[in-house]
């Protein structure tokens, strides 16, 4: 993969003190670039020979950055330079030395000049420098490297979904959930009578049995939902992790085991809820807000936003639902008053970011994040 970075100078709004970055380096093993010594970029991907967007940025630990390996970069001028580039308006367009068109992209502002590698931007009355790497990936008209090696790995098998509600099961259930504890034990055994792969029966015999100081037996009802093909056994599993019921187990190894603690996501569901449905982002004022993002089992979903800013503060809640779509996340927030449909929904796509997953969603109106999994 052939990367490179560009930067370029606007000019918007008033005139305010400068502020300058440094282009840092590329990672040696990643697609992430380095700006400054602490905010990992993700390069814009290239489709077609053209891009669109604007890199995402965030701050980063050092030891985040260090796994990176970033690498000096190459200047690209003189004898030596592989790409050149122009701008006219708001667009920029690289080229191979050599000719070839690489990349067209157009910038939220007129583009004043571009200097070899770094430039000035004013946008929003403020000069900064913005960096900007492009991912050509596969298949670039102005690059050619191998075809990805195809991808041999089975799927996984299907799971199984629940049976059709039965309705004496249902009440089988509803009672149990109802008894008071002294008979939770009974109840939820007379629910694996009728049904023995009730995925939250077996997840509360469990916790029966813990709480009966029956710790065997609340390992072998885990580990048999673990063996379930049902295909709602993963919410309960999750659900294990962090139950404060299973709190004098979760050092045992077989616990760990059974609820998938330690491994890595099977399942969109799984990436989404592993760590218990919890994500947020480090907010910077003036630059990306603070954000909290809660998902839970029966598919709502509660989301903060915390914006600072030269003494300006904003706190915004937003409720909603969320599903499975492919390999996104669909948010739903509904209006008051208003019945809901396409308008009142928002995507989240996952990335990766150093060795965990990350979520980036996008609500409009300038509402864009990335979170990180808060680990409980």
């Amino acid at each position: 993969m052939r990367r490179f970075a560009i930067a370029f100078s606007v000019t918007a709004g008033l005139a305010a003190p400068a502020h300058a970055d440094t282009f840092s380096g590329f990672s040696g093993v990643d697609r992430p670039y380095l700006v400054n010594q602490d905010r990992v970029c993700q390069p814009i991907v290239v489709a077609s020979s053209t891009a669109a967007g604007a890199p995402h940025c965030e701050k980063a630990a050092a030891d985040r950055i260090a796994k990176l390996s970033i690498k000096p970069p190459i200047v690209q001028s003189g004898a030596r330079a592989s790409f050149t580039a122009q701008a006219a308006g708001r667009t920029i367009t690289v080229s191979r030395k050599a000719g070839g068109t690489v990349v067209t992209w157009d910038a939220a502002d007129p583009v004043i000049r571009i200097a070899e590698l770094y430039a000035s931007v004013r946008r929003a009355g403020k000069e900064v420098t913005d960096d900007v790497a492009f991912d050509l990936g596969q298949n670039q008209t102005a690059v050619a490297e191998p075809p990805p090696a195809a991808d041999t790995t089975a799927p996984p098998p299907a799971a199984a979904a629940p049976p059709p509600a039965d309705p004496a099961i249902a009440k089988l259930i509803a009672d149990a959930r109802a008894a008071p504890r002294a008979r939770a034990l009974a109840a939820w055994a007379a629910v694996l009578a009728a049904d023995a792969a009730c995925s939250e029966a077996l997840f509360r015999t469990a916790a029966a049995q813990l709480a009966a100081r029956q710790p065997v037996e609340a390992l072998a009802s885990l580990q048999t939902l673990a063996a379930s093909q049902r295909s709602d056994a993963i919410e309960w599993q999750i659900e294990a992790r962090f139950d404060p019921a299973f709190a004098a187990l979760r050092s045992d190894p077989k616990f760990r085991v059974a609820v998938g603690l330690d491994r890595k996501p099977t399942s969109v569901y799984e990436r989404l809820m592993g760590f218990g449905g919890q994500w947020e982002q480090t907010g910077t004022a003036c630059d990306k807000p603070e954000v909290h993002f809660v998902a839970t089992r029966d598919r709502n979903f509660k989301l903060r936003v915390k914006t600072s800013c030269e003494g300006a503060k904003f706190d915004t809640p937003f409720r909603g639902t969320w599903r499975i779509d492919g390999q996104r996340i669909v948010l739903q927030l509904p209006t008051q008053g208003r019945k809901t449909g396409a308008t009142d929904e928002a995507g989240c796509s996952f990335e990766t970011s150093g060795d965990e997953d990350a979520l980036r969603c996008s609500l409009g109106h300038d509402i864009d994040f990335t979170v990180l999994p808060t680990r409980r």
